[in-house]
C-alpha cells in the first residue's frame, strides 16, 4: 500500500487538514471526526480508480497521513476505517446479475479474496468493475458517508433519550470529565424530567476552566452542581450514586481513554461499588487493542504541574510530567452509554465487528 502515490489534486485536499491537525487547531473528538468526513468525501469525488480496490489504497493511503499528523487521536483513524468498510460493503454487495455469465466464480469475502491467488482476486476484480468503475458507486459511498455526518452531528440525540431512565430523583451524580459536551448534554436533557445534584472535580491542572465553565453552564440549566477539588473524592464518593464519565476513546477490549485524573476516580468508585457509566458515540468505538498503554498517553505542559517560578523545588525533583489521558481498564467500568444503546465493556467487540473490517485494522 505504500507504494500508492496521491495525485497533486488529492494532497492538495489534504495538506490543509493535516496542518490543522498538527497544530492542534481542531479542537474536540466530534469536531475532529466531522473535518476527517468532510475530507473523505471531497478526495473520493476527486479521486480517480479502474477498480475499487484501487479506492481502497488511496483511502488507506490518506488514512496513514492523517493519522501520523495527531498519532494520538484514535478518531481519526476510526473515521477513516469506517469509509473503508463502506466500500468494502459495497463490493461484497455486487448484484448476483453481474456474476450471471460467470458461475464458475464462488463467491468470496473481501477478506477471502486478499487470501486467495493473484488470479482469483482478478477474476473478482474484473467482476466488480462494471459497476463499480461507474459513478453509481462514487454516489453510493458519498451518501454512505453523509449518513456517517449525521450519526455523527446527532450522536447527543441518541444518548439523550436514555439520560432519565438512568438517572433518579435527588441521586447524587459525579462526572471527571467537564471537557465532555456529551455528557454535560446527557445532564441537562435529564434534567428535564428529574432533580438531582452533580459532582465536578477541578481535574487539576488542565481542566480548572473547563471544570468551571461546566458549573456554570449545569448552573443555568437549574441543575444543582458543585466544584470539587480532585482530593475529596473519595471522601464524597460513598453518598455518590453513579459517576459518569466521557471518553475519548474505546478499544475493542471494553477500556477507554480518557482525561487525566479519571482513572483516580473510577478506582474510588470500585472500592465503595459505585456504578460507572461511560458515554461515547459510535464513532469513538476502534477496532485497536491497547497493548501498550504508555504510547497512548498524551504530555502536555509540566509547568502547570511544577510552576517556573518554584525553579528551586526542580533540584529535588528527577521528572516532572502532565500526562492529558488516562486509560480506564474495561473491569473499571459498568456500562457503555452510545448513541444506538447500552452495552457492557465485554460486548465492545461484538459492535466494533460490526462497524469495521479486519482488513483494515492496520492501515499501512
Amino acid at each position: 500500500m505504500s507504494a500508492t502515490k496521491l495525485t497533486p489534486e488529492i494532497a492538495s485536499l489534504i495538506d490543509p487538514i493535516v496542518a490543522k491537525l498538527k497544530r492542534r487547531q481542531i479542537e474536540g473528538t466530534n469536531n475532529i471526526a466531522l473535518d476527517i468526513s468532510h475530507l473523505l468525501m471531497r478526495v473520493i469525488s476527486a479521486a480517480r480508480w479502474t477498480n475499487p480496490y484501487d479506492l481502497i489504497a488511496v483511502i488507506r493511503k490518506v488514512g496513514t497521513i492523517l493519522t501520523a499528523a495527531q498519532p494520538k487521536e484514535i478518531v481519526i483513524g476510526n473515521v477513516v476505517r469506517r469509509v473503508l468498510a463502506l466500500i468494502r460493503d459495497e463490493i461484497d454487495t455486487e448484484p448476483a446479475g453481474s456474476n450471471s455469465g460467470t458461475t464458475d466464480t464462488p463467491m468470496m469475502s473481501s477478506m477471502f479474496s486478499l487470501l486467495s491467488t493473484t488470479q482469483g482476486s482478478n477474476k473478482i476484480e474484473q467482476n466488480v468493475q462494471s459497476k463499480k468503475q461507474s459513478s453509481d458507486f462514487r454516489s453510493i459511498i458519498i451518501q454512505g458517508i453523509r449518513d456517517l455526518i449525521d450519526e455523527i452531528s446527532n450522536v447527543n440525540e441518541g444518548l439523550e433519550t436514555m439520560s432519565t431512565d438512568l438517572i433518579h430523583d435527588n441521586e447524587i451524580l459525579l462526572t471527571p470529565t467537564p471537557t465532555s459536551t456529551t455528557v454535560l448534554q446527557f445532564l441537562v436533557k435529564a434534567r428535564a424530567k428529574r432533580k438531582f445534584t452533580v459532582l465536578v472535580t477541578e481535574n487539576y491542572p488542565n481542566d480548572i476552566k473547563a471544570a468551571r465553565k461546566f458549573v456554570k453552564t449545569l448552573a443555568q440549566h437549574k441543575i444543582e452542581s458543585v466544584l470539587i477539588p480532585d482530593t475529596t473524592t473519595f471522601a464524597v464518593m460513598s453518598r455518590v450514586g453513579k459517576v459518569i464519565i466521557g471518553s475519548n476513546a474505546v478499544f475493542a477490549n471494553g477500556g477507554c481513554m480518557t482525561n487525566s485524573g479519571v482513572a483516580n476516580v473510577v478506582e474510588c468508585a470500585k472500592e465503595h461499588k459505585t456504578p460507572v457509566f461511560a458515554v461515547a458515540g459510535l464513532y469513538k468505538l476502534s477496532p485497536l487493542y491497547p497493548f501498550n498503554r504508555e504510547d497512548l498517553m498524551e504530555v502536555g505542559n509540566s509547568g502547570k504541574v511544577l510552576n517556573y517560578d518554584d525553579f528551586k523545588l526542580i533540584d529535588n525533583v528527577e521528572v516532572v510530567t502532565n500526562p492529558l489521558h488516562d486509560y480506564v481498564p474495561p473491569e473499571h467500568i459498568d456500562i457503555y452509554l452510545t448513541n444506538v444503546g447500552g452495552f457492557a465493556p465485554s460486548f465492545i467487540y461484538r459492535i466494533v465487528l460490526d462497524n469495521y473490517k479486519t482488513e483494515d485494522t492496520n492501515l499501512e
